[in-house]
This record gives structure tokens, C-alpha cells and sequence, in this order.
């Protein structure tokens, strides 16, 4: 992975040639019934735009799972919380762009089609600021419009271009560059967790020494590295449970344990009750609380 600002620009510039000719959007529900995708649902919203020859994502919209074959001009937008899974079975680049609150997350990947999935971009740049406050008009314009409105693809092509402004207008200054670090290190970790990574593996992805990783893990969230990857790994089970439409072995592969049973007494050791036992206990309360309204 590169951390290249010039580089992810030139990308951008060449989302930016292609015509919009259709949006999709990725809901919350239902979810995945399988687990042999990864499900990458964040709170942030994004989007994913191939630029070149065809992407396939699964992904949740008007009440089903959809299996579809991306071509360049199509994009997926994900509500928060809305899931995709990209399906790396076919050669393609690819830009997708994530508007976090404090900074928005570019990355380009190039995968050629063929095993492992894809880990991590090739390309990657966080701006030092958030999107714009009309660039936030853009996106809240195209989440709420009618799918494929005319509208909501000028609006879309509005928003790109945002994005290319603020990346162009970046300035990241050295005084920024411990916060800009723990930025990479965080996106890494939520858009990773569900992955076989180490504190060596995270640290040579993000071209850092793994004491500078450890360190500013411990001073940004008061944890170590695998604490932290496990504090991730169960709120990503607990709001899986709270869906109640996987299984626990696939919510345990879905977090990255590769054993049910060790997963199972991770979670007792974090909520202090079993997934069973969680997932019984929501649902329960979540009935009493829509029949006494």
C-alpha cells in the first residue's frame, strides 16, 4: 500500500472523466444469508466506482440481496451501516471514497481477478479535513433522492469533483502527521479486522515501525493492538446478533475467527453472556419495547 496524494489524485481526475450513467445504494437490510462473503458494513457513508473493466458486489437493496456486475460509470453508494461485499473474481481498478467525520479516505485498487482477495489498497490518501459543508449538502442530496434521478447523478458529479477540490486543497502539515497517522491506522483496522492481520502485518501495510503503531494505538484508544482488533471484532458480532440473520459460525467468520467455540468465549469475556444468550435477550426487549408503544 501507498500513501500517494499525487497519485490518488490522477485517479480521481479519471472517475471524474466517465459519464455517471447509474447509482445504486447499499442498504443496512436484509443482510448477507451467506458466509462465504465478507461483509463490510460501516457507519460512515461511501461509494465504490470501478474505472475500468467490471466489478462484482453484492450488496442489499429494496428488500433483497443483488448480485451485480459493476461496469465504469456505475456506482455503489452505501447508507450508514448499508453492506457490500466485493467479489474479487474478475480484473478491474477501482476508486472508493469514505466520508469519515473528521477526514475523507480515497483508495485505488488495481486487482487482477485472480486468488487471494484482495487485502488493502494499492493507492490510499486521507485528507486532513472533513468533506465541505457543501460537499455535505451532495451526499445528504444524493442518499435522499429518488434512485437514478436525474438529480442525483448531477448531484454525484457535484460531489466528485468536492472531493478532488478538498484532496487538491489538502494541506497536510507536518504538525498534522501523527493525527493523520492514527487516521490511516484506524481506517486500516475497521475496514480490516475481519482478516489474519498481526501487529507486524498492520504495521508494514501502513509503512510504519510496529512500535509506532503499538504507541499510538495505546495513546488514541488506551489499548493495545489486539485489544483494540477485538474491542472491533465484537461490536461488528454484536450488531450482527442484533440483525438476526446469520448464524453464529457465520457471524464468527464474518468477525474473523476462524473456531465458533473460541469465538464464543471471546464474546462471554467482553458482554459477560454468550452470543446465544445476547442475541435472545435483544430481541426479547426489542419485542416488549414495539408492544407497549
Amino acid at each position: 500500500m501507498e500513501i500517494s496524494k499525487e497519485k490518488m489524485l490522477a485517479y480521481l481526475h479519471q472517475a471524474a472523466s466517465l459519464k455517471p450513467r447509474a447509482l445504486f445504494t447499499a442498504e443496512p437490510r436484509p443482510l448477507s444469508d451467506s458466509s462465504r462473503f465478507f461483509v463490510n458494513s460501516q457507519k460512515p457513508p461511501r461509494f465504490i466506482m470501478p474505472l475500468t473493466m467490471t466489478k462484482r458486489i453484492r450488496f442489499s437493496q429494496d428488500g433483497a440481496v443483488q448480485d451485480r456486475i459493476f461496469t465504469p460509470g456505475e456506482v455503489l453508494f452505501c447508507q450508514s451501516w448499508g453492506w457490500s461485499s466485493e467479489v474479487w473474481d474478475r480484473e478491474h481498478t477501482m476508486i472508493s471514497v469514505v466520508f469519515r467525520d473528521r477526514y475523507i479516505r480515497t483508495l485505488f485498487i488495481h486487482h487482477n481477478g485472480l486468488p487471494p482477495d484482495q487485502n488493502g489498497p494499492d493507492i490510499i490518501y486521507h485528507t486532513v479535513s472533513p468533506l465541505s459543508t457543501a460537499g455535505t449538502h451532495l451526499l445528504h442530496a444524493i442518499l435522499a433522492a429518488r434512485k437514478n434521478a436525474k438529480s442525483q447523478i448531477l448531484s454525484f458529479r457535484a460531489l466528485l469533483l468536492n472531493v478532488i477540490e478538498t484532496v487538491e486543497n489538502d494541506q497536510n502539515v507536518p504538525e498534522g502527521k501523527e493525527s493523520f497517522t492514527w487516521d490511516c491506522i484506524q481506517d486500516y483496522l475497521e475496514t480490516n479486522f475481519y482478516l489474519d492481520i498481526t501487529r507486524v502485518s498492520i504495521a508494514k501495510a501502513l509503512h510504519l515501525h510496529p512500535a509506532t503503531l503499538s504507541r499510538l494505538v495505546r495513546k488514541m484508544t488506551g489499548c493495545g493492538v489486539n485489544e483494540y482488533l477485538s474491542k472491533l471484532r465484537m461490536e461488528h458480532a454484536r450488531r450482527l446478533l442484533e440483525e438476526n440473520a446469520l448464524t453464529v459460525d457465520e457471524i464468527a467468520d464474518q468477525c474473523g475467527y476462524k473456531y465458533t467455540s473460541y469465538f464464543i468465549r471471546k464474546f462471554r469475556q467482553y458482554y459477560s453472556e454468550s452470543p446465544f444468550r445476547y442475541r435472545e435477550k435483544f430481541h426479547r426487549e426489542y419485542r416488549e419495547r414495539r408492544e407497549s408503544k
